[in-house]
């Protein structure tokens, strides 16, 4: 069964920047595929179409045979590059039970799934710690379990491997497989060469022109030096070997390697999510003392979040303004019009946000 068949499908941003050109191709139930790309080609702006945030401008897209509904888009689950743009709940435990809660799931079911998905990704100390007061890896950790959480049929996971540890990277890839082995629909989205063979069994890549520029299996792309350079995904001198960078010395002898250093830039968003942020605040605290009342932990976590959204209030209402812009020209001026509210509505709150930001 084909569950994603695109044709001709492009994309272009109110700025004038090109994010997709013309994109065909289909992917079918249980496949697993890599999309690779240089940063701005277009991946990420791929992933959003594919989960229906975003509808294309020209071309059309088939999902499981139809079109999207929310019973469809409930099947596909999205890990955005940056993951704490889906965190929103007070604590870990709270973003775990929200995805399946509003699915129609128990609370029981909902909160044995969330245990056992936190135990299986080693996180299950971080259960009552806040989003906001979470490492960079530990954000990404647990915004992949809120995608586990609703036990979708389709996982499109946009840079996966940013931001963790070697040893997280290959926990995340035996998890990429267990899924794979489960049956489910994966799409990744990298500029990481080294996953590519391991996560995947066909790697489609986007060229700097927005286009698809070829397909096959990993090993046949990873050993295509001449399409790896008209991509950017590697420069003049580096050399792939069964997977694994190599790049001539330029101090030395041709036939003599050092290991590339890889510029792991962070891919810029082409889309911005209506409450994404651009940082984190804060590290993770200590744990409260024991002998602390749970009604002192509760209010200390609600400041976070009030601080939090003191601080990015202004900076959301910019976003929600971006976001009608990009409303109409969809043709959705009624969604267009309720953004512009929210926005108008948002600046208004400043004052009472200042208030509580000086309290905290």
């Amino acid at each position: 069964m084909k569950i994603f068949e695109l044709e001709n499908i492009g994309y272009e941003y109110r700025s004038g920047a090109r994010a997709l050109s013309g994109v065909s191709l289909s992917i079918e139930e249980g496949e697993s595929i890599s999309v690779l790309g240089t940063n701005g080609c277009g991946k990420s702006t791929l992933l959003y179409i594919l989960q229906g945030l975003i509808p294309p401008q020209s071309g059309g897209i088939k999902v499981f045979g139809s079109g999207f509904t929310d019973s469809i888009r409930a099947r596909i689950s999205l890990l955005f590059q940056n993951a704490q743009a889906q965190l929103f709940s007070l604590t870990v435990w709270d973003e775990l039970l929200f995805g399946p809660v509003q699915m129609g799931v128990s609370l029981p079911e909902a909160q044995k799934r969330a245990q056992d998905i936190l135990e299986m990704l080693g996180i299950a100390h971080l259960k009552d710690r806040s989003p906001w007061q979470l490492s960079g890896g530990e954000t990404k950790k647990v915004a992949l379990a809120t995608c586990l959480s609703a036990n979708p049929d389709v996982y499109l996971l946009d840079e996966p491997t940013g931001g963790l540890d070697p040893r997280s990277q290959v926990e995340l890839i035996e998890l990429i497989m267990t899924l794979r082995n489960a049956g489910k629909t994966i799409i990744t989205a990298t500029h990481d060469l080294h996953i590519v063979s391991e996560i995947s069994e066909r790697t489609i890549v986007l060229g700097e022109d927005h286009r698809v520029l070829a397909e096959g299996s990993p090993l046949e792309i990873l050993r295509d030096h001449d399409l790896l350079l008209r991509a950017n995904l590697i420069h003049e001198h580096e050399h792939l070997h069964e997977g694994f960078s190599h790049e001539h010395s330029h101090y030395g002898p041709h036939e003599h390697h050092e290991h590339a250093h890889r510029h792991q830039m962070k891919e810029h968003e082409e889309v911005q999510h209506a409450h994404e942020h651009a940082h984190e605040i804060g590290q993770a605290h200590p744990h409260e003392h024991e002998e602390e009342k749970p009604e002192s932990q509760v209010a200390k976590k609600i400041k976070i979040l009030l601080s939090h959204w003191a601080e990015h209030n202004i900076e959301h209402a910019k976003t929600y303004l971006e976001w009608a812009g990009k409303a109409e020209d969809s043709g959705e001026k009624e969604l267009a019009e309720l953004l512009r509210e929210i926005a108008k509505q948002s600046e208004k709150m400043n004052e009472l946000f200042k208030r509580i930001k000086d309290r905290t």
